[in-house]
């Protein structure tokens, strides 16, 4: 017996590695040749774990990686076991439109608010449906054309410009992000709640700035929590007593107390809401059953339209003044068209006419085209294995589609990585039809952004007004280039360098 033991044991200790090894070599093998995804074209590693693809996402490149997966495998690529990405038009109708009752993914679940999901991460199909129509009415541009919601826009890129005047008398070269973001909240805080409980940080010394400057080290931080969301809480809570700051990566949260304030003020004094905003909406609105909205599920919905509308319209206004800044024959052309326009009292054009300015318009396109306002992760689960594209896709399957690679399809945009804004203003009928099919920057289908035309509004009227007072360059002796200004792979696509320095120098106006 003893004899067996000192033959047994060593054999034991010898045979685990080799049944390790064995067993990591029958999942490669699987994964390669005989899982349901081996005949999906992608990087083989990316076949075999989904760990790749949590490196790139970790590392902040996880959109550049997928887009440069598509060059190199074509239009449906596997990213992870079980993940999918795609990048035709075709494809792209079939998972966002309506008929394809393809949910949102478990990714979503990071959007809870509250302990309650907002319209945005609603997974089924038809209860976003059903809890869509709740806001569809307030974000039609029948109902945000209107003076009352105009003027206010007009009114923060008054005071947006006397600042910005006030700034330049003393430094030329300015960080335009943190500004725009500042009128972007403004803007949607004040659609939201209306003139009483609104933000102001376009005007100096207020407390909701302090906010917004934690906004950025949140992004970055954001796919940390999003992968590993045990350890960073870890991690968070060793920085910030190693840092001594309580405040490290608590802007999030900050904004979430905020808006629980705003809401609670409101509801406290219901003389203040103010009819034609979305609080005004979700106060008289009513569930099926004739009771009023759970009041955790409008801070919700609230804070959820505040987010979104903050960032994606902060970073249009910023990318779009960049590529200006760095192709000024553009701005030439924009001002020449807006000179041509009647002046209202306030020294600019009217909405409409900014509006209809297509010069402008197609500015405003070729920038977001290249810039996607977001991670492009509009993740959808496929309900029943089914064909797309001549690949069977089994259900279950994570699909999305990858905004940087169908924004820059070459069979939709000829030269596709350049900044050619003639493309949409020379393009006859069929080939705006096909960009417009590759063109996505707020969303897609059945859940298009519900903002855009709010979005739309705000980004015109301070790009139209701002180009009238001040000519944009680059400063080649400030922090920002072409590489700093690329797309980090956050939540909302940051800039590289976290900054948009620009040269702002004032026109001369008769």
């Amino acid at each position: 017996m003893e004899l067996l033991h000192l033959v047994a044991f060593p054999l034991l200790r010898l045979s685990i590695p080799f049944l390790v090894l064995a067993i990591a070599a029958g999942r490669i093998i699987y994964a390669l040749w005989f899982s349901p995804y081996s005949h999906v074209p992608g990087p083989r590693l990316c076949k075999i774990t989904g760990f790749w693809i949590i490196y790139h996402d970790m590392m902040l490149q996880r959109n550049q990686k997928i887009y440069q997966w598509h060059e190199k495998y074509g239009s449906i690529i596997l990213i992870a076991p079980g993940q999918v990405s795609v990048s035709t038009a075709n494809v792209t109708r079939q998972i966002y439109t309506s008929s394809g009752y393809h949910p949102k993914s478990a990714y979503f679940n990071n959007f809870i608010m509250y302990g309650e999901r907002p319209i945005f991460s609603t997974l089924d199909c038809r209860e976003h449906r059903r809890l869509r129509k709740r806001t569809f009415g307030f974000y039609q541009p029948t109902s945000i054309y209107k003076p009352a919601v105009l003027e206010p826009i007009r009114h923060q890129m008054l005071l947006f410009l006397r600042q910005l005047e006030t700034d330049v008398q003393a430094q030329e070269t300015l960080d335009i992000l943190p500004r725009c973001n500042m009128y972007s909240f403004d803007n949607i805080t004040r659609l939201i709640y209306g003139p009483y409980h609104c933000a102001r940080t376009v005007e100096p010394t207020q407390q909701e700035r302090i906010i917004l400057d934690g906004w950025k080290e949140c992004e970055v931080w954001n796919n940390f929590q999003y992968n590993f969301p045990r350890i960073y809480r870890l991690v968070k809570l060793a920085i910030c007593q190693a840092s001594r700051n309580p405040n490290f990566l608590t802007a999030e949260e900050q904004l979430s107390e905020w808006n629980m304030a705003k809401l609670t003020s409101s509801l406290e004094k219901p003389d203040t809401i103010v009819a034609g905003t979305l609080m005004g909406q979700l106060y008289e609105a009513r569930t099926e059953h004739g009771e009023p909205l759970p009041f955790s599920w409008m801070g919700a919905e609230l804070l959820d339209n505040i987010q979104a509308a903050q960032t994606t319209v902060a970073l249009a206004l910023t990318y779009a003044l960049w590529d200006l800044a760095c192709h000024p024959q553009w701005q030439h052309q924009i001002r020449q068209e807006l000179l041509t326009k009647p002046l209202c009292d306030d020294g600019f054009p009217s909405f409409a006419d900014i509006n209809s300015a297509e010069v402008l318009d197609a500015c405003i396109r070729e920038s977001s085209r290249l810039n996607p306002l977001s991670s492009g992760r509009a993740e959808r689960v496929v309900p029943e294995t089914k064909i797309y594209d001549n690949v069977v896709i089994p259900a279950g399957t994570i699909m999305s589609t990858s905004t940087a690679a169908i924004q820059r399809s070459p069979d939709a945009f000829a030269e596709p990585h350049e900044y050619r804004p003639d493309r949409w203003l020379q393009a006859d009928t069929a080939q705006l039809r096909a960009m417009e099919s590759c063109y996505m920057p707020f969303g897609y289908g059945a859940r298009l952004c519900l903002g855009k035309a709010f979005a739309l509004a705000e980004i015109k009227i301070m790009m139209a007004c701002l180009l009238l007072r001040f000519q944009l360059s680059e400063d080649a002796q400030s922090l920002t280039n072409a590489q700093t200004m690329t797309q980090l792979g956050t939540q909302n696509a940051l800039p590289r360098g976290l900054r948009c320095d620009i040269k702002i120098r004032r026109l001369d106006v008769n």
